[in-house]
């Protein structure tokens, strides 16, 4: 396994780099070529894919969070209002 993960590596910023339908294509046959490093370069592209907290700006990660910690009070304040009527 650690063969297919090393090949995969070896393989991502080519895969990466790739049109959908081209890396669709190149995937198939690397599939029914060598499963393991399929499922292992799969792995890496996904994981590649989804959002990850150190690829937003600093500024833009505190707002969110300033955001966040925000809404209880706003919601409580709402909730006073409400009551007062």
């Amino acid at each position: 396994m650690k063969e297919a993960r090393a090949l995969a590596m070896a393989l991502f910023d080519a895969y990466s780099e790739m049109a959908d339908e081209d890396q669709a294509a190149a995937l198939t046959v690397l599939k029914s070529v060598d499963p393991a490093v399929h499922d292992a370069l799969v792995q890496l592209l996904v994981t590649d894919a989804l959002a990850h907290e150190l690829d937003v700006p600093p500024w833009l990660r505190l707002a969110a969070v300033a955001k966040t910690l925000d809404e209880p009070i706003r919601e409580e304040q709402a909730a006073l209002a409400a009551r007062r009527g």
